[in-house]
């Protein structure tokens, strides 16, 4: 129960920290698998890439559905 105003910024947040939150978790495995580094630093930038090129449609058609 917070302030009249912050329903629709408060479920947009958190629309969004769940679609990348899922999103890199996917992305994860693919980022070690395409790119094998010992130091984890390769894998973890393509494993971000991949992750804002998945979750960024997913996102977007998510906010087209709700209406926000």
């Amino acid at each position: 129960m917070g302030l009249h105003g912050d329903g629709p910024d408060v479920n947009r947040s958190a629309r969004l920290a769940l679609t990348f939150g899922v999103a890199f978790v996917v992305a994860l495995p693919l980022g070690f698998i395409f790119a094998p580094d010992p130091t984890g630093v390769v894998p973890l930038l393509l494993t971000a890439g991949l992750a804002a090129v998945l979750g960024l449609p997913v996102y977007l058609g998510l906010s087209r559905a709700v209406g926000s």
